[in-house]
């Protein structure tokens, strides 16, 4: 792939690595609501403090990924409408764990995950600053395993020797379902992520689904998974193609089958009054990313799943008959995804 993007009539996404164009979708850690591990706001919060998101980059994409810590694939005009204006926000966000006020947000993540690969791959790196935002995403959580510690505690958990256990004394055990070798980069996230939570005393381990995925998705047969919820146009800002399939009224009971795409079962009466307001705006209506943001904000607050990246797409385009494909720098009006059908 990378040799030809280096190609004199080829070319990917972006000019230099990363290449590959971030897909609208977005891989997160799905944490099943309906099972009672997960529905309290502070394990979920524990358990995003855990992830050392520059680790997961390396180990899913060999730092070839572009981060996001917000429910919106950073793709599009997604950054524009959304990542960028919330910048001094996240920045701003704070969580009280009980023992102390914490600022999580590190809006030079991205920076450093480009630096740790500028000594390799040199000028293939850019160097200004909105065009690593572009490659490689803006901020993401800092790990804080004493935040995370302190917010458990609070929900009942506590610590035995070097291992947790849940408010009713069993180990917290966490199951981490991944497709394997049909998605290895996804399933490469989440082995290092097990391996994070791990180290803190979490006895989490990867389940391999390959073949059975979508299926135990839909049937809500796990506790959390890696996969995506989160599904845009592409281009457009307008969240509505994932959002309205958020309502609490899609909600499926413990053990029927979920309709795409609230895989984690997520119900909350304040996301469906914004989704209420969306579904009698405009597509075109600035109301619209008004709304989209104050969802960004509410699933921040809430940690329903803990965004981790877009998916990172690598199409080359060669321009030796044809010409007018999209790229980052100068021609970013749609994405190079071939199989994306709803793509605006």
């Amino acid at each position: 792939m990378f040799t030809l993007a280096k190609q004199k009539y080829s070319h990917g996404w972006f000019k230099g690595f990363p290449y590959a164009h971030p897909d609208p979708t977005l891989p997160a850690v799905v944490l099943n609501q309906q099972n009672e591990m997960f529905k309290s706001r502070d394990v979920r919060w524990a358990l995003a403090l855990l992830i050392d998101i520059k680790a997961v980059s390396m180990a899913s994409y060999r730092g070839a990924a572009t981060i996001s810590a917000i429910g919106v694939p950073p793709t599009g005009s997604a950054p524009e409408y959304y990542h960028q204006p919330l910048e001094s926000w996240l920045q701003a966000f704070e969580i009280d764990t009980g023992k102390q006020k914490i600022k999580p947000y590190d809006a030079t993540v991205g920076k450093q995950i480009a630096e740790m690969l500028r000594p390799s791959l040199k000028d293939q790196i850019p160097g200004d600053p909105a065009e690593i935002a572009k490659a490689f995403g803006r901020g993401w959580w800092k790990p804080n395993p004493q935040a995370a510690a302190e917010l458990l505690e609070r929900a009942g958990f506590r610590k035995t020797g070097d291992k947790w256990v849940m408010p009713d004394g069993k180990p917290f055990a966490i199951k981490l379902m991944v497709e394997g070798e049909g998605r290895p980069v996804m399933t490469r996230a989440g082995s290092m992520i097990t391996q994070q939570w791990r180290q803190f005393g979490i006895d989490a381990t990867t389940v391999v689904a390959q073949g059975s995925m979508a299926d135990r998705r839909a049937a809500g047969d796990f506790e959390a998974m890696i996969t995506w919820s989160v599904e845009t146009w592409g281009g457009h800002p307008d969240l509505s193609f994932f959002l309205d399939s958020w309502h609490s009224q899609f909600v499926a009971a413990p053990g029927k089958t979920q309709p795409p795409r609230n895989w984690q079962r997520w119900s909350s009466p304040e996301l469906d009054k914004i989704i209420e307001q969306v579904r009698s705006t405009g597509f075109d209506d600035p109301k619209g990313i008004e709304l989209g943001r104050d969802y960004v904000k509410l699933t921040v607050r809430e940690m329903p799943t803990i965004p981790l990246m877009s998916y990172n797409v690598f199409t080359v385009m060669d321009d030796t008959y044809w010409t007018g494909y999209p790229n980052a720098e100068t021609a970013p009006y749609t994405d190079p995804v071939p199989n994306w059908g709803n793509t605006k």
